[in-house]
């Protein structure tokens, strides 16, 4: 008889096999989370605008096991104009008072929080001389003081090739060069538990929120822990430190269902109500500053019915491509086919029976993707370039096209017809007869 496998347990350098693999000596080394199975939902009152003049550290108007996310960016103790006179009323003089002041209010949150609810903090790290690390004060906070469940930790990435906020230090030299800031942090956490509480099913029966908002692409994108999203312009929004609405906008929608409560506490001119009533949630949220709350007023009265960029879209971007191609008219022949070693997302024919390679690009996702850049288009063209040898029917479809007058937009013209046929965005009204048209017409003729 074979004598029966033993099990591995953690060692000093791990274990190359991880069949019946005690890692209780792994976990001991940390305090294990405490998981509730506490399933307890409140639906918050009628809110109004849900912009809140007062201090976060007491929210009186929100019950208790009530919000599903908090999506908050707290005021980052780093010289900004709404932070230069320290020590005036609710203004932390020290950055002591200043970490004191997020963990009266994430308190404060998690109260508020259903069982299951998630918050996530958006934070900057300060400084150079020496660097603070804001973000793994937060997490400190969050799970070691409040006893919240860490989920993970994003980094947004405001764009390539920002110029940072900081000075270079010493420029090309080692004497003593800085690091410049492109990036920030969102923790993300969780109360008592992983998941929502309640099913889908029992909320549905319940008359609690049920219905996602998320598509296959955005899904993907959104699970990944870097992020890239242009910052918004704090002239154009009213506030001195804005996140861009598609930060909280693409939160709201990982985490929530349509009709849930979405809370910000540091609500400075309104972008995460906003983006709640623009994904069909509700949203409340606090600030201390009248100015700020009667600008977050006017812009959720302004802009609640304004549909978002991000389309819901339960499809995948290639199978719609697939059904709009099929729809004009094409026969599909093959899907993502390599043709000269590169590989073509269809080969099709269209009416008349010529050959086409059509590609897609992009995503159904918050953020512009497909060809709204200038590297998105010269990989296309590029692979254009390529397929050209094969066949002069080349289609590129995509999710965005570059806007007008810009760079890429540019680009992608001065191409067309030499590398290309057109380029045409799935969704567009247009679209449809174009194809159409393309699967009638030879190309060139």
């Amino acid at each position: 008889m074979d004598e029966q496998r033993r099990g591995t347990s953690t060692s000093n350098f791990g274990v190359s096999r991880r069949e019946a693999h005690d890692a209780s000596p792994f976990y001991d080394r940390f305090h294990p989370p405490e998981i509730s199975d506490d399933d307890r939902v409140e639906i918050a009152p009628d809110l109004d605008s849900g912009c809140f003049l007062g201090d976060a550290r007491t929210m009186e108007e929100i019950p208790d096991r009530s919000v599903a996310l908090v999506v908050t960016s707290p005021p980052y103790f780093a010289g900004k104009e709404y932070e230069e006179e320290l020590g005036s009323e609710g203004v932390p003089s020290s950055y002591v008072e200043y970490l004191e002041l997020l963990r009266e209010v994430f308190d404060e949150c998690k109260r508020t929080l259903e069982p299951g609810g998630r918050i996530a903090v958006n934070v900057a790290n300060l400084g150079r001389k020496p660097f603070r690390s804001l973000s793994s004060d937060v997490i400190t906070i969050l799970q070691d003081d409040l006893g919240l469940l860490l989920r993970g930790e994003i980094v947004w990435r405001k764009g390539k090739g920002m110029s940072g906020s900081c000075a270079w230090g010493s420029f090309a030299s080692a004497a003593n060069p800085v690091l410049r800031d492109t990036s920030e942090r969102i923790v993300i956490a969780s109360k008592g538990r992983f998941d929502r509480a309640r099913s889908r099913a029992r909320r549905a029966s319940e008359g609690l929120p049920y219905e996602d908002s998320l598509s296959n692409d955005e899904f993907l994108e959104a699970t990944l822990d870097v992020w890239e999203i242009h910052p918004e312009s704090a002239r154009r929004v009213g506030h001195p430190a804005p996140f861009p609405i598609a930060l909280p906008e693409r939160l709201i929608n990982l985490y929530t269902f349509e009709g849930d409560l979405v809370l910000d506490p540091f609500m400075g001119s309104g972008t995460t109500l906003v983006a709640a009533a623009r994904t069909r949630r509700r949203g409340a949220g606090y600030d201390l500053d009248p100015a700020y709350v009667a600008i977050a007023r006017r812009r959720i009265a302004e802009r609640s019915d304004e549909p978002s960029q991000y389309r819901v879209v339960g499809k995948k971007l290639l199978d719609i491509a697939e059904d709009v191609i099929s729809d004009a008219g094409f026969s599909i022949e093959e899907k993502n086919r390599r043709v000269s070693g590169i590989t073509v997302s269809f080969t099709a024919r269209g009416l008349d029976g010529a050959p086409w390679l059509i590609d897609v690009s992009g995503g159904f996702t918050i953020t512009p993707s497909g060809l709204s850049t200038t590297d998105a288009v010269l990989r296309s063209l590029g692979k254009a370039a390529a397929l050209r040898r094969e066949s002069s029917h080349i289609l590129l479809l995509t999710s965005h096209l570059p806007k007008r007058a810009t760079e890429p937009a540019r680009i992608l013209q001065a191409a067309r017809g030499d590398l290309f046929v057109d380029a045409l965005e799935i969704l567009d009204d247009q679209t449809p007869a174009t194809l159409r048209s393309h699967a009638t017409t030879h190309p060139f003729s």
